[in-house]
Formats: C-alpha cells, structure tokens, sequence
C-alpha cells in the first residue's frame, strides 16, 4: 500500500478537515523529495511520484514551494520571465508596423475591457493601436472577409489583447465594458 496523505474528508460542524491517514505533514513530503534528490530511497516508490490529497492528485514537485529556501532559477527561466514582462509592457514589431508600441500597466480600476468588432480592419487595427496602448484590455472580433491578421498581428502575443474570429451575424456572448461595433453588418 501507499504510504502517501490520503485525506479522508469527515463532516465537521465548523468546517471541513482532512484526517491525514498517517499524519505526514508538507514538511515529511518535501523531506522524502529531498531524500529523493541526495539518492536515499524512499520507502515506496508510489510516494516519490504522486501524494493525493483529498480526490485531487498533486505531484510532488509543486509542494517544493513550501521549502523556505528557493531553488535558483536557471538561465532559460530567467529570459522566458523577461521576455513574458517586455512582451507584457509593448507590441511586437512586424513587417507591417516595424515600430514598437509601448502599452502602459493602469490599474485594475481604470483599465477597461474593450470589444471591437471589425477591429483587423484598416480603422479598427488603429483603433486598437489606440486602446492598447491606453493600458485598456481589448477584444477583437472579426470574420477576416475584408480584415487581415496582419494589421493586429504586432499584439497577438500580448496578453491584453485576445482575437476572436466571429462572424457578428451570429449571436455571441461576452461580458466588456465597452463595445466599438466597426464590422459592416
């Protein structure tokens, strides 16, 4: 048998906890990893991949942020985080705009969830220019008949910025704050 946590939820009147079958804490899971890493053997292998909790199967690795240390972060992390924070704060030069575009961080009170339907169009790509670099959050809605993804392509990597292909005859649902309706129907 495994000698992994298994909760075995029992009703209480306060609230809901967890009776840990044989008392392991975070603190022994991150001690066995440890163990694990200097090649001391564990004492079942069950243990080594998979602790569940509860009904919901947690691997291991993920309770590693209990240590109070962290581990380095290696070269390839470090440039995936920098290159996530520039494509966060700016556009992405492109053959059809070759100039980057820089997009302000507003706060969450102040920056608002924009749809604009026809936005891959020539006055709809501007427009999006425009808000994005307001700091708003803005969705695009377009069924690229007379559009082209290259007008809007500088923001796809961005993520204040979503595309969705859609015709605006048909009915959709999406919850903004601001709605700018360019498409032709």
């Amino acid at each position: 048998t495994s000698r992994g946590v298994r909760g075995n939820k029992k009703a209480t009147t306060d609230k809901d906890e967890y009776d840990r079958g044989d008392d392991k804490d975070a603190g022994d899971l991150v001690g066995e990893r440890e163990a694990m890493e200097s090649g001391i053997d564990s004492d079942d292998e069950a243990d080594a991949k998979n602790v569940e909790i509860g009904t919901t199967a947690i691997d291991q690795h993920s309770v590693v942020g209990l240590k109070t240390h962290r581990e380095p972060v290696s070269e390839a992390e470090r440039r995936f985080l920098e290159n996530q924070q520039i494509l966060a704060s700016q556009s992405v030069p492109t053959s059809t705009t070759p100039y980057v575009m820089k997009t302000p961080k507003i706060p969450d009170a102040q920056r608002m969830k924009v749809l604009v339907t026809g936005g891959a169009g020539f006055v709809g790509s501007h427009l999006v220019d425009k808000l994005m670099m307001e700091g708003h959050e803005v969705i695009v809605l377009d069924n690229m008949f007379t559009g082209s993804k290259k007008n809007i392509a500088h923001w796809l990597h961005h993520p204040n910025f979503s595309l969705r292909i859609h015709d605006v005859t048909e009915p959709i649902m999406i919850e903004v704050d601001q709605i700018y309706h360019l498409a032709c129907p």
